[in-house]
């Protein structure tokens, strides 16, 4: 529990989260002004054909902003979020492209998301600016003491210094200050993951079982071989038993008939 909770300095995905919160308020007015702002514009004009490309250039804008905002959520908040979609690649034809991209559901959820950003981004400028806030007057006690300055000023040269007492109790509660803000920072990147999984999709099965399958050797149910027996050498050739000898073919007379005699 105690590395736990000091060690979240050491921990990469601290700052990374404290990163998108900075960037979620300035990212969230800019998606919320461009994106209000063009479809007003394009919808109040179509009636005279020019708000369509007003709306395509809007469209193909915020098809960008959403695909930004993956690699933000997959790289800055670790969610597990899909690829940006590319429903258009498989259909033929400038209206079938436009009819399977407007018609996905995952481009209306792009969308929403670049519109929730700026409520989201809201909330993490109040959250930066109230612990920031907390953690310069922690700061301020044993300055303000040491230096005999008046933090909360009445008038004529009078006001409010902090004691010793509290001076000194704000040293170790700035420190403390410090890593309790990167837990909360760290608790609302958390929600922001979830929220981002939610409206971009999470990965699919397939890849993340093949991520486990590489990480994890395989194996092997096949038999082992068999241990090579020793080669003996081949025994000597046996000797066949010596042929008794042919006798020779013994011949006959010829007998010739009495006629041929006489």
């Amino acid at each position: 529990m105690f590395s736990w909770f000091f060690g979240v300095v050491a921990r990469p995905r601290t700052w990374l989260n404290l990163l998108f919160q900075v960037l979620a308020f300035p990212l969230g007015l800019f998606y919320f002004t461009f994106l209000i702002t063009g479809l007003s514009v394009g919808l109040g004009l179509v009636i005279i054909w020019v708000g369509i490309p007003i709306l395509l250039v809007v469209g193909g804008a915020w098809w960008l902003f959403g695909a930004f905002e993956r690699l933000q959520a997959k790289h800055l908040l670790g969610a597990a979020v899909s690829a940006p979609p590319r429903s258009w690649e498989n259909v033929n034809g400038v209206w079938g492209k436009l009819k399977a991209h407007f018609g996905s559901g995952s481009t209306w959820k792009d969308l929403l998301y670049l519109l929730a950003k700026l409520p989201f981004g809201i909330v993490s400028f109040a959250l930066l600016v109230t612990l920031a806030a907390i953690l310069f007057w922690l700061v301020a006690f044993p300055i303000a003491h040491y230096w005999d300055v008046h933090l909360i000023s009445w008038g004529n040269g009078r006001g409010w210094t902090p004691p010793l007492w509290l001076a000194i109790l704000a040293i170790p509660g700035a420190i403390l200050n410090v890593f309790l803000s990167l837990h909360i920072v760290n608790g609302w990147g958390w929600v922001c993951a979830r929220w981002a999984e939610l409206l971009f999709g999470q990965q699919e099965v397939p890849q993340r079982v093949a991520a486990v399958t590489q990480s994890v050797p395989l194996v092997s149910t096949a038999p082992a071989p068999a241990a090579a027996l020793p080669v003996l050498p081949a025994p000597p050739p046996v000797p066949s038993p010596p042929q008794p000898p042919v006798p020779p073919a013994v011949t006959e007379p010829e007998v010739r008939p009495e006629s041929e005699t006489t």
